[in-house]
């Protein structure tokens, strides 16, 4: 069976403009991205990390507290010049509400900032930005088509968390949880770029066997 689901088919008018949306938005992510985040993130309040005193015996206790302590705000631009949070950002915005609100890419970096505390190997955890098909998508596809997870193996199986929600599914590799897990499972996947949870660049790709092998 194939890891990737092939994109969808359509005239040549709608699927020229869906390579001149990947190519954009993969420009758009991959260029500057971790700079425009540093310049912008001195302008937001700062605090010492965490700025919460929570504390978890495990993974599944982490999962149980993240829905009502993170909470998914979307960007007004879909991410066109958005931005990573900081350790110290995120702080100082549960220091000030309880709670912190963030596009996707902001929750995927915090939780990739607490998983190390979980997996026996913290150099698997992946913060993974996603392009999907955007005809896939029956309503919103601009809000929805461009996603960030957290990927990462745990207990010898990958896991995935999207927002404020752990997945319970396990996976028997790193392509299969981006593929198969339950946001991307009926989304081609257009190209996929991977970062470790200190944003640093590993590799992108279309294929998500070949992104695989590149970790």
């Amino acid at each position: 069976m194939p890891i990737q689901l092939d994109a969808s088919s359509q005239p040549v008018h709608r699927r020229a403009a869906r390579g001149v949306y990947k190519r954009f938005l993969a420009l758009s992510f991959r260029v500057g991205k971790r700079t425009r985040s540093r310049v912008l993130n001195w302008f937001r309040p700062w605090a010492e990390w965490p700025g919460h005193d929570a504390h978890w015996d495990n993974l599944e206790a982490y999962a149980q507290w993240l829905p009502k302590h993170v909470r998914w705000k979307p960007d007004s631009l879909n991410g066109l010049i958005d931005v990573f949070p900081t350790r110290s950002t995120i702080a100082a915005q549960f220091k000030e509400k309880g709670i912190f609100e963030d596009d996707c890419d902001g929750l995927a970096y915090f939780s990739a900032q607490n998983l190390p505390l979980f997996v026996e190997d913290p150099a698997k955890i992946y913060i993974v930005t996603l392009i999907l098909d955007p005809y896939s998508f029956a309503r919103d596809a601009l809000l929805y088509a461009a996603h960030v997870i957290t990927v990462f193996q745990h207990e010898g199986v990958w896991r995935v968390i999207s927002n404020a929600t752990l997945y319970p599914d396990r996976y028997d590799s790193f392509a299969r949880a981006v593929q198969d897990n339950p946001y991307t499972v009926s989304h081609p996947v257009l190209w996929a770029e991977v970062r470790d949870k200190d944003l640093n660049r590993i590799a992108s790709d279309s294929d998500l066997g070949k992104l695989e092998a590149k970790l």
